[in-house]
């Protein structure tokens, strides 16, 4: 035999032992390793909590048609729907409001949330503006902003506006009144009716002003 053709043998058998050497080796399992996280994340809230702390109202008796004063010391969560039919001032179904009659609210703001935001506190007048809303003077922490029938737009008014409140601050109080204004044009407010909105918009804050 031709040492070429040895030659030949011979590397036609190094090529199959090496392809076999492949092959063997590509079942070979490696080594190994993973890692695994389990991530969680939970939103946090914006909420908005409003108390009522006193209220003092000197509205018409069903009884005797005089007007008595009535004060009431009791906290109120304003923004606690589970409490039934609650509004600012306290006023029920039947409650006539007349000529000199009054109602004052003190009302504290507390953030009852996770982040900062920024508000404004707004009335807004919902029924038609008539003689009655021109004749209920609104107060805000005694400074006279106007009659109601001003309180009107798609947005209201705002009575205060563009306040902060970070997650640890502490409460913010302010008063509202309404008051009957004694005038000259009272009698064309007889039987009408007049509804407002209180409204506190809030907005996150992500960075300190």
């Amino acid at each position: 035999m031709g040492k070429t053709k040895v030659r030949s043998i011979i590397v036609t058998c190094m090529m199959i032992l090496f392809c076999t050497a492949l092959v063997v080796g590509s079942t070979v399992a490696l080594w190994s390793d993973s890692v695994r996280v389990e991530n969680h994340l939970t939103a946090g809230s914006l909420k908005v909590k409003l108390e009522r702390t006193s209220l003092t109202k000197t509205s018409l008796d069903e009884e005797t048609g005089y007007l008595t004063v009535t004060e009431d010391s009791q906290t109120v969560d304003l923004t606690d729907t589970d409490t039934g039919n609650i509004n600012v001032f306290g006023i029920g179904a039947n409650e006539k409001i007349v000529p000199g009659a009054y109602y004052a609210a003190t009302l504290r703001l507390t953030n009852d949330g996770d982040v900062s935001f920024g508000y404004d506190i707004i009335i807004k007048l919902t029924s038609a503006s008539n003689a009655l809303a021109e004749q209920l003077k609104v107060f805000v922490d005694g400074t006279d902003k106007g009659y109601l029938s001003a309180f009107t737009g798609n947005d209201g008014v705002a009575i205060i506006s563009t306040q902060t409140m970070a997650k640890n601050d502490g409460a913010k109080v302010f008063s509202v009144k309404i008051a009957f204004d004694d005038l000259d044009e009272n009698n064309a407010a007889q039987n009408e009716q007049a509804s407002f909105d209180l409204l506190i918009n809030a907005v996150q804050l992500t960075a300190e002003p």
